[in-house]
């Protein structure tokens, strides 16, 4: 009696194969894949690239904004103060930082004025005086006594207040402290300007540092 065969037909044994041979080839693939193409890298390199691109462009503005913060605050150091533009005169209260003024005149005594105790005051060129009543809004006392107030004349000359007033009738309105909320009438400006000068305005500051505040005298 002839023994049988046990092994599988051909047809049915290929599909087994062929599933074999494929497991074998995936698990080829994932074990020669490179170490950053498999999966447990791929979401972690990603998250990083991004940090580190988000952490550039943060550091890309804050460069920027230090730049433009610096070219401004040196740009405001390097400007002078300049006096608002307004259309004021004689009468008009007008304001630069914790002082109230109103030009209440000009005169020009010419070339001599009466000092204290009789004595004569000589210009260099010609005396100009103007005339203002200053009130303090601020919270604390403060004189009017500065060199950067200023008289100017037709041709944009400017001419800072002469060192004359001190000798003056009228010298302790200039220098006094002025209470807040309180008014000194007529503190005299005294200015010493080239002869012949037409004088147009004069430019009001409660410090050096202020804005300071244009008047028309003309």
């Amino acid at each position: 009696m002839t023994d049988q065969q046990t092994t599988p037909p051909l047809e049915l044994a290929a599909p087994n194969d062929a599933s074999a041979h494929g497991k074998s080839e995936k698990v080829n693939r994932k074990t020669i894949r490179p170490w950053y193409k498999k999966k447990p890298f791929v979401l972690p390199l990603g998250l990083i690239l991004l940090i580190a691109i988000a952490l550039a462009v943060n550091a890309i503005g804050d460069i920027g904004t230090f730049g433009s913060t610096k070219g401004n605050s040196q740009s405001k150091l390097q400007s002078p103060p300049q006096a608002k533009d307004v259309d004021a005169g004689i009468g008009t209260k007008v304001r630069d930082g914790t002082f109230e003024y109103v030009v209440t005149g000009m005169e020009r005594p010419g070339k001599t004025l009466t000092g204290k105790v009789g004595k004569t005051l000589t210009a260099n060129g010609d005396f100009v005086i103007v005339h203002v009543d200053i009130t303090n809004i601020g919270d604390v006392p403060q004189s009017p006594d500065c060199s950067c107030q200023r008289l100017v004349d037709d041709k944009g000359q400017e001419f800072e207040p002469s060192s004359a007033i001190l000798s003056t009738l009228e010298a302790l309105k200039f220098v006094q402290l002025i209470n807040p909320a309180s008014t000194v009438d007529d503190v005299l400006m005294l200015f010493d300007v080239a002869p012949g000068s037409k004088v147009v305005a004069i430019e009001l500051h409660d410090s050096p540092l202020s804005q300071g505040v244009r008047v028309n005298l003309s």
